[in-house]
């Protein structure tokens, strides 16, 4: 009886342990790396790093996230860790087992790990690509539908997610393409369920955001200047189907007439 509790218990660690790498990959290894590498500078490594041999920490980042600065192995990771409550306990548990079990030192890899060229044209398709003037291959929303990047001009993009602008300046092309390839956060992933980026398409996006990097940021004059515009707009318009009820009005008896008698 006892052997067969052994048995029992040693299949189910192997269980748990085969469940976490595959939940995993499908929800960090994106930013952290496939052994978990992390990325230089943003996303700390989790082979080798102490703070991950603790189940309750683990648990809490991934279902509530957390932020930087994060010192680990004397390196300082500012990158952000988004709330993935949509991950349950259960699975938070054998994400935490399976990373407690990676071996190495605390060490990222560079966050450049392949260059991003710097052809105009292919941030001019990662510009097309985020405005929505050219289509995802997935069917993925554009990026414009909630984030500004740049200076778009009096209307912006939307204000749903946050400015992107610095995008490249606070992940570097590495965390962009870790990002864009393992969405974490919950309204972003919902979005693109069933929709992914493809590489081509991640590619294109990571030079746009490397040509906007270093450009003003959007700011409470550009919100005020988006409302004045859009109201302006909105006024015009009322007023033209204001003025066209009024030239089309039926004309009153005393209004007759009076162009009666004036005749």
């Amino acid at each position: 009886m006892k052997q067969l509790l052994v048995v029992m218990a040693a299949l189910l660690s192997l269980a748990i342990a085969a469940d976490g790498r595959q939940l995993y990959s499908q929800n960090c290894a994106g930013c952290h790396g496939a052994n978990g590498q992390g990325t230089a500078g943003v996303f700390p490594p989790l082979a080798g790093n102490p703070r991950v041999q603790h189940e309750a920490y683990v648990v809490k980042a991934i279902r509530q996230g957390i932020s930087g600065p994060l010192e680990i192995g004397g390196q300082t990771y500012n990158g952000m860790m988004p709330a993935m409550p949509q991950i349950s306990e259960a699975d938070a548990r054998a994400i935490a087992a399976y990373t407690s079990k990676l071996g190495g030192t605390p060490t990222a890899v560079s966050p450049e790990p392949t260059p991003i060229p710097t052809d105009p044209a292919l941030a001019a398709r990662g510009k097309a690509l985020f405005l929505g003037q050219t289509r995802f291959q997935n069917g993925g929303a554009p990026c414009m539908a909630c984030h500004t990047a740049g200076n778009f001009g009096p209307m912006g993009g939307g204000s749903l997610g946050r400015d992107l602008t610095d995008l490249h300046t606070r992940l570097g092309a590495a965390g962009i393409q870790g990002v864009l390839t393992s969405i974490a956060f919950p309204v972003m992933r919902e979005s693109y369920k069933g929709k992914p980026l493809t590489p081509e398409e991640i590619s294109a996006l990571t030079a746009f955001f490397a040509r906007t990097a270093g450009q003003p940021a959007n700011n409470n004059q550009m919100d005020i200047a988006r409302m004045l515009f859009a109201g302006l707009i909105g006024f015009g318009g009322l007023f033209g189907v204001m003025y066209l009820f009024w030239s089309n009005r039926r004309v009153g008896l005393a209004e007759r007439i009076r162009s009666r008698r004036s005749a």
